[in-house]
Formats: C-alpha cells, sequence, structure tokens
C-alpha cells in the first residue's frame, strides 16, 4: 500500500507540472451556460445470468444441481439430473432418482435410498467450482456455513434408527468440519414441511477447520428408505440471509455496491424471453414464494445449466435497495427470443390480452398495499413496505410489427391502471441499418412517450467514431442504452477487457453526458462472468470461488458515476480529446479521454474558479493491459492532485489515459 501510496504522489507531481501554453491543448468551460439538467438515472448496471452470474455467482449457494433437476437443455437425458453428484462407495444399498410423491410438483426430483440391513451410501457434491477427484466449495478455516436439506424417512427407517450424516470433506472422505446428524424425530432444529409425503426440513451449521476445496459428503445409513432432495449450503457471512432465497455473495454485492449504480435492470436479456420453447419462459411468479425456494420452478437458462430462482424478483427488489439502485424489471413480449430458431410461436393477440394481467400483477407485487393479493405476498416474503419501482421494460431486443401490437397492448394495460410507471420499448439489437431506422419509425409514431431501450456491441474504435450519435436525435422521445460494450478482437478464447476498449467506452460516455437529456439510463452488458463457465465476452467484473477482479471497463463506470453532476453545462477544446463538463451546486467535474499514444498538455481554463489544489482520478496504462486473477490491480485509478492558479490548470495527459478533475466551486 505505501508503494502505491509513493506511486500515486510521484505521478501526480509529474503529471500537475505547469506547461507553456503555446505546447498545450486548452479545454475552455464556460460554467454559467447550463445547456441542460443531467439524468439522475444515466449511470446504472444490468445483471442477467449468463457466464453463471447469479447461479454459480452472486447467489451465495454453494451446492451446484441441489434438487436434481438438471437437464442439458440441447438434448435432455436422465443422467444430467445427476451433474455435481457422485455416489463415492455404498454398501447393500441402491440409490437412485425419483419424482413420485415429491417434495413439491415444481421441483419433482429427488435421490432414493434403499438400504437393506445393515447398509449404508456415501453421496457427493462438488459445488461449482471445482471437480469431484478434488472439491470446488470454497472453505475457510473458522468460517460457518448454513446447511439446509429436505428428507423423508419411511417407516422402516425411523424405526431401524437410519441416519443423514453431513460434513464438508476432502475427495478422500476426510471430515474438513464438524459433523451434522439427522434422525427423524432427534433434530431440534428441524420444521415440518409437508405433512401429506412426510417430507421435512433439516438445518444445521457447520464450521470448515481448513482451507480448502471442499466436498459436501452424506452419509446415508440404516435399513429401509430415505430420500433427500433440495440440499443447500451456504456462506454464514452473506448478503440477505433473511430473503426467502437465502442471499448473495458478499464480495460480489459489494463489487456492485461500489459502482454507485442508479439503477437496476434484471433479470435479462435472452434469459427472460425462455428458451426454445413457451413453457421455459421466465415467469416472474414461479421467482417468489413464501417460505424458502424450494417450491420455485427451475427452468433451463438460455445460456446453459439451469435457473434455480433462488434469486428471484423479491431478491432482485432487495438487491436494489441494498445497493441504492431503482429496480428495472424486464417481462419478455409475448414472442420467445427472435433472435433464435425457437419452437413455440408468439402469443396470440387474445393470449396478449390475458398475459397483459401477470405484468400487472408484478406491479401490484412491488408497489401495492397489504390490501392487495400480491401486495400481501410482499409482505408475507418479509418486506411490508412498497419498493420504489418506477420502470417497467416490456421485451427485450425485439422488434417488427409482431412485437409492436403485442407491445401495444401490453403497454395500454401498464398505463391505464398505472400511468406514474415508465414503460420501456425495444428498438432491437443493433445499432445501424434498416431493422432499428423502421423500429423508431415505429417508436415515434406510436409510443413516443416510452423510454427506448437500444442495444449495440461494437468493435471498439466505433465508439469514439460515433461519440455525436445522440446530438441529432429528437429531444422528446428519450433513450435508455440498455446493453453496450467495446469488443476487441478475439485472443485466445475471448475478448479481452483491455484498457483501450474501456477508454473507447470513456470517450463514448462524454457523447452520452452531453446528451443526457435524451439519454437518460445506460448501462454496459454483461455485468459479471465466473471463469471457466464463459458464455460472452468482455465482461465487467470477472470471478471464481475465493477472488474477484474488476477491468478497466468497470474503473470507467465506476468513475464516471461517481462524478457525474446534475447539470451539463457547456466547454469545448481545441484538440483531439474527448470531454464533458458538469456540476452541481458546490462542485465542477471535468472529464477528459485521450486516446492517442503521446501524452497530451493541457490547460483547464475554469472563469470564476479560486486558487485551489484541484484533485480527481486517473486511469491509464498501456494500451492492451488487463487486470487479472494473478494480477487484479494492473489498471486501476490513481488519485491525482493539481494546483489551479489565476482560473488556469495545466495537467499532462498520458497516452491511453482518462482524466477526472473535480473543482470546489
Amino acid at each position: 500500500m505505501m508503494k502505491r501510496l509513493f506511486c500515486a504522489l510521484l505521478c501526480a507531481a509529474l503529471l500537475c507540472t505547469a506547461f507553456p501554453a503555446a505546447l498545450a491543448d486548452t479545454l475552455t468551460v464556460h460554467p454559467d451556460q447550463v445547456l441542460h439538467e443531467v439524468s439522475p438515472t444515466l449511470y446504472g448496471i444490468f445483471l442477467e445470468d449468463i457466464n453463471c452470474a447469479v447461479d454459480g455467482g452472486l447467489y451465495a449457494e454453494l451446492i451446484k444441481n441441489r434438487s436434481f433437476e438438471n437437464e442439458n437443455l440441447w438434448n435432455p437425458q436422465h443422467a444430467d439430473h445427476w451433474e455435481a453428484w457422485r455416489v463415492s462407495k455404498w454398501n447393500q444399498a441402491k440409490l437412485t432418482l425419483e419424482n413420485e410423491e415429491a417434495l413439491n410438483e415444481n421441483n419433482p426430483t429427488y435421490l432414493h435410498i434403499a438400504l437393506e440391513e445393515g447398509g449404508w451410501a456415501t453421496v457427493s457434491n462438488q459445488g461449482f467450482g471445482g471437480n469431484l477427484l478434488r472439491g470446488g466449495i470454497p472453505i475457510q478455516t473458522g468460517e460457518k456455513y448454513d446447511l439446509t436439506l429436505y428428507i423423508r424417512f419411511s417407516e422402516e427407517a425411523v424405526k431401524s434408527d437410519s441416519s443423514v450424516t453431513v460434513c464438508l470433506s476432502d475427495a478422500a472422505g476426510n471430515a474438513l468440519s464438524n459433523e451434522a446428524v439427522f434422525k427423524y424425530g432427534e433434530n431440534p432444529m428441524e420444521t415440518w414441511m409437508n405433512p401429506d409425503k412426510n417430507w421435512w426440513r433439516y438445518q444445521a451449521v457447520l464450521t470448515a477447520n481448513e482451507n480448502a476445496g471442499a466436498l459436501l459428503k452424506l452419509q446415508i445409513a440404516g435399513q429401509g428408505a430415505i430420500d433427500v432432495d433440495m440440499v443447500s449450503l451456504m456462506p454464514g457471512n452473506r448478503i440477505g440471509k433473511d430473503w426467502p432465497g437465502g442471499g448473495m455473495r458478499k464480495d460480489l454485492v459489494e463489487a456492485l455496491r461500489e459502482l454507485h449504480p442508479q439503477f437496476l435492470r434484471f433479470p435479462g436479456g435472452c434469459v427472460v424471453e425462455g428458451t426454445y420453447v413457451r413453457s421455459d419462459a421466465y415467469n416472474w411468479k414461479d421467482s417468489v414464494s413464501i417460505s424458502d425456494a424450494a417450491n420455485r420452478r427451475e427452468i433451463p437458462n438460455t445460456w446453459g445449466g439451469m435457473i434455480t430462482m433462488g434469486v428471484g424478483f423479491y431478491e432482485y427488489f432487495c438487491l436494489c435497495e441494498e445497493i441504492g439502485a431503482l429496480p428495472v424489471p424486464v417481462v419478455h413480449a409475448g414472442l420467445l427470443c427472435q433472435a433464435r430458431d425457437v419452437k413455440d410461436p408468439p402469443l396470440t393477440m387474445e393470449e396478449t390480452k390475458a398475459y397483459a394481467q401477470d405484468i400487472l400483477d408484478l406491479i401490484e407485487f412491488a408497489t401495492g398495499g397489504e390490501n392487495t393479493e400480491w401486495g400481501l405476498l410482499r409482505a408475507w416474503m418479509g418486506h411490508p413496505e412498497p419498493f420504489d419501482l418506477r420502470y417497467i421494460a416490456i421485451g427485450n431486443e425485439n422488434w417488427g410489427a409482431a412485437y409492436f401490437s403485442r407491445y401495444e397492448v401490453l403497454a395500454k394495460a401498464v398505463k391505464e391502471k398505472y400511468p406514474d410507471i415508465t414503460c420501456i420499448v425495444s428498438a432491437g439489437p443493433v445499432a445501424e441499418g434498416g431493422l432499428i431506422q423502421d423500429s423508431w419509425n415505429n417508436i415515434r409514431r406510436r409510443f413516443a412517450d416510452d423510454l427506448v431501450d437500444e442495444h449495440y456491441y461494437m468493435n471498439s474504435g466505433w465508439f469514439p467514431a460515433h461519440v455525436n450519435r445522440y446530438d441529432k436525435y429528437p429531444r422528446t422521445t428519450k433513450v435508455f442504452l440498455g446493453e453496450y460494450a467495446a469488443h476487441e478482437p478475439v485472443q485466445g478464447n475471448r475478448r479481452p477487457n483491455n484498457l483501450y476498449a474501456a477508454l473507447c467506452e470513456a470517450a463514448y460516455l462524454t457523447g452520452i453526458e452531453r446528451n443526457s437529456d435524451v439519454v437518460v439510463m445506460s448501462c454496459y452488458a454483461p455485468l459479471l462472468s465466473r471463469e471457466g463457465e464463459v458464455d460472452w465476452t468482455p465482461d465487467l467484473i470477472w470471478f471464481n470461488d475465493s477472488t474477484v477482479y474488476k477491468t478497466p471497463s468497470y474503473y470507467v463506470q465506476q468513475m464516471f458515476a461517481q462524478a457525474c453532476g446534475t447539470e451539463l453545462i457547456a466547454s469545448e477544446t481545441d484538440g483531439d480529446l474527448f470531454q464533458a463538463v458538469t456540476r452541481t451546486e458546490t462542485e465542477v467535474q471535468v472529464k477528459v479521454v485521450n486516446l492517442s499514444d503521446q501524452p497530451v498538455p493541457l490547460t483547464v481554463i475554469l472563469p470564476g474558479a479560486e486558487n485551489q489544489t484541484v484533485r480527481g482520478q486517473m486511469l491509464t496504462g498501456e494500451k492492451n493491459h488487463v487486470n487479472s486473477f494473478a494480477r487484479t490491480d494492473k489498471i486501476v485509478p490513481t488519485e491525482i492532485a493539481c494546483e489551479c492558479a489565476d482560473e488556469k490548470t495545466a495537467i499532462e495527459l498520458p497516452p491511453f489515459s482518462l482524466v477526472i478533475l473535480r473543482y470546489s466551486y
């Protein structure tokens, strides 16, 4: 830390040397010329369960395939239900997966163990991060882990004093924690679950005695039949322990909070639209439950694996409150993904009219009082006060007549009952060409008062070349830039999250700020990626079982969000820099991007600025540098300080750099 502090101070001293005016570009600020207000929701985040972002990531659940429901979306096999589980040893025992007399009809598959006299079996789960030969559940010495599972003992198993013993273990079966022993009627933490089918919920706390990659080991012994389902293990230090879904991984929640997001868009993305059949479309009602997540119907994830619904709409709303962001839920528009070869047709117009009630029920769930059906459910789940819902997005990357005709029906239903809710309409998945032009023609003619969701992923150079994209947009219909990222050429098997891509995005954001009277929301995508589970690159945040690293693009988003003023003020530069200047009642924020490979001496002229030390941040480094698990801090912002004298500040912008200066004013 001392070394980094010394380097930052030395860098500030070198950069803030005065340069002759003739050698410097000049950025002139006109603080009394307010151009327009800056949108208070300009910078947010978009969370979709892609790259194991939620299940296996943000969701605190450490057990993969906890309810034995996993299937391969494209080629379902019975063996898929065993994913992440292994029967390592057994004697006088037969283990099968069954679905008769299930815990609940939403998730019918469970583990059935038939034991003859003296029988026993050992079953292990590897978690998300490893394999059954070396373990993959990250544990730390002294840390506590909350265990929950559902067990059904047959009468014979009860009479023979059968048991299920659970602990954390290494691959050889050696215990890495205390053991929890569950017998019928003897566990003081058990709670009644399903009286008709005799399922009981058991709970315990396991305390790790080593730092290791562990397995969760179940030892079943006795005689008779024992059924096991919904095996869950969560770290004790998670956020949202009292949420019905169980909570979220603390370090990832903190990484989201530190972005200072003004809104959170969820849960997708393509996830919202479902897979290739209508029955797999995301239904928000499947994601809420009064008790725990055992009752929530798991569905195949468009990106692979399963959506457990442990993070459902209630938990998404709670996460928004946790990180100080407005919720922006997305619902499907009656169509499966238009970019995929789907099997089922869109909802008919009559079906669409009926489906509108589901969207109205969602708004009631978020905002209704306890005297309403869905508001009462929210209160029962633990949140009597309404959530601060102001937006509803209908559709994701949709376009064309089939979409707009259904959107019209759904948006009309929302506007009639909830006129204060802003509806968000999709303009499609591209930045240019006939598709988006046709979308805008429809929108301006039919939905001009709605917020328009644009998505585009372009090569890095496109962004600085189109920094003025929104200059000529009509100022009446507002834009939500709901997904974007600068894409570098693929290296190996992924597009790199390098500094150059991040700075191209920063250059583009200066144009977004200068047009923040029409672009009122923006968010990078995708947000999270688990190492080894990559569906899409680049991504803002990378993580594995124990480490989180933030990309240069993350720091660009963070720096802009932290220095987002309330008003845009006039400014101009005589060079090739990208810049935007905003202010609040007490501060002026100057953002400057140098995309060249040469240092640029710059003089900032701010009339009315008193002599002062101007503080700020700088992001710079080698063009192609990236952060990684081996070097999480290769590209990070540094604090800088410059002297303002006689309304002028001289600073040298390094090659490939973003600098934000904050003047007291």
